[in-house]
């Protein structure tokens, strides 16, 4: 393929697998996260640590390596991230892994969904048929959710059905990863569309989109803040509050909201990409209310538990809105030459919402009890999310949506 044509529809779809894969690979821990808690006798802050160790792998990776695959091709560089990320989910397949263990496969699977991230959506990207151009990037978020959704359900399954099977999931995701591989591997190589030799740079955006690209960062950054609440803490919190809750439990709770998360993208499209971010932010805001809710003393079980489950669609739903926004704003103004640098950039926004709830959080409960911790951020959260929600409909970068900067690839 020459720089600037169009991919198959076999290359959407194995961008999709490895996406899906590589997502599911990096969440599927975290339903265990309690019992490795206690297996290892792990402090709170440990595991906040632990969770956010691949985030701080992800970003530098991100950082280093996001346009790479502009210059070096797609291909090469999602062998490499299924590689890291294969290595990574081996590591938790070791029944004697050790704290030492846990951390080098968290950071390893980081640098691979790192490395993965911009490569990946590119590609697919690339892959839209000229009648439906949203497709690539709308196919690209909903395979990255889900797989996000599908690792915590995965697991949370397999270890409710054998309780001393927390090296099941991980085995089986090894297989998985080496054949998308081979997917991988089987697809033509595609010349990269600059003839520059790579080397590490920063992410860059170019003028023309800067304040578009900002509003959007801010977008995502709190959108997969509040998922990171869920994601992270959720286990420790549904052990705290609902008695006898098992990994089943916190996964399914997990995976709903990601699961949510992604139908709401397949009718996202109907939406203005801004329009689709100030009704997410609103949705996210009313999800943080409800966890908050769900955490009174005064409630018993039942009602925690409904009032978690509402806040776990609400949030969802909120998130897919949110998330498919501003990836489609910035889809829309970005030249093929730098696609996969400049969605690299837009990520880093994105997986540093995930890591900071996770790391506020172990900090605080140095000095509070972890729920009291996990209340405090998520109030935070919840006002910066009401102070965001008029920017992307009030701060107008530019007149009318149809006369928004498009690149094409008879711009490069």
């Amino acid at each position: 393929m020459t720089a600037g044509a169009k991919g198959s529809a076999h290359q959407l779809w194995v961008g999709a697998a490895v996406l899906f894969m590589l997502s599911a690979a990096a969440n599927m821990a975290s339903p265990l996260y309690p019992m490795y808690q206690e297996h290892y006798a792990i402090s709170d802050w440990t595991m906040t640590a632990l969770y956010a160790a691949y985030v701080a792998s992800c970003i530098p990776a991100l950082v280093l390596f996001g346009s790479a695959a502009d210059a070096l091709g797609r291909k090469p560089v999602l062998l490499a991230a299924i590689g890291c990320a294969g290595v990574g989910t081996l590591l938790f397949a070791v029944s004697s892994i050790g704290i030492i263990g846990l951390f080098a496969g968290r950071i390893l699977l980081g640098i691979g969904l790192g490395l993965g991230t911009g490569a990946g959506i590119a590609l697919m990207v690339e892959a839209s048929p000229n009648r439906v151009p949203w497709l690539g990037s709308t196919a690209a978020t909903i395979s990255f959710v889900l797989g996000a959704g599908a690792g915590p359900i995965f697991t949370g399954a397999v270890t409710t059905l054998d309780a001393g099977a927390m090296t099941t999931p991980f085995i089986l995701m090894v297989g998985v990863l080496v054949l998308n591989a081979v997917l991988v591997f089987g697809l033509r190589m595609h010349r990269p569309f600059t003839r520059q030799r790579w080397r590490p740079t920063r992410p860059s955006v170019p003028s023309p989109m800067f304040w578009n690209f900002n509003i959007a960062a801010i977008t995502g950054f709190l959108g997969w803040a509040a998922l990171g609440i869920f994601l992270a803490l959720l286990p420790s919190m549904a052990e705290s509050v609902l008695t006898g809750s098992g990994t089943l439990t916190s996964g399914l709770i997990i995976g709903a909201v990601l699961v949510i998360s992604a139908a709401c993208q397949l009718i996202a499209p109907v939406l203005a990409p801004r329009a689709a971010q100030t009704i997410g932010l609103s949705l996210l805001g009313l999800g943080s209310a409800l966890l908050l809710s769900s955490n009174l003393s005064a409630l018993g079980s039942s009602t925690a538990l409904v009032l978690m489950v509402i806040a776990a669609m609400t949030t969802g739903v909120g998130h897919g809105l949110s998330y498919w926004g501003a990836n489609r704003e910035i889809d829309v103004l970005t030249p093929p030459t730098q696609r996969a640098g400049i969605t690299a950039a837009l990520y880093i926004a994105f997986y540093a919402g995930v890591g900071v709830p996770a790391i506020a959080v172990g900090m605080i409960s140095m000095a509070l009890p972890l729920l009291n911790a996990t209340m405090f951020v998520n109030l935070a959260l919840l006002l910066a999310i009401i102070s965001f929600i008029p920017v992307p409909s009030l701060v107008q970068t530019t007149i009318r949506r149809s006369e928004l900067v498009t690149f094409s690839a008879d711009d490069s």
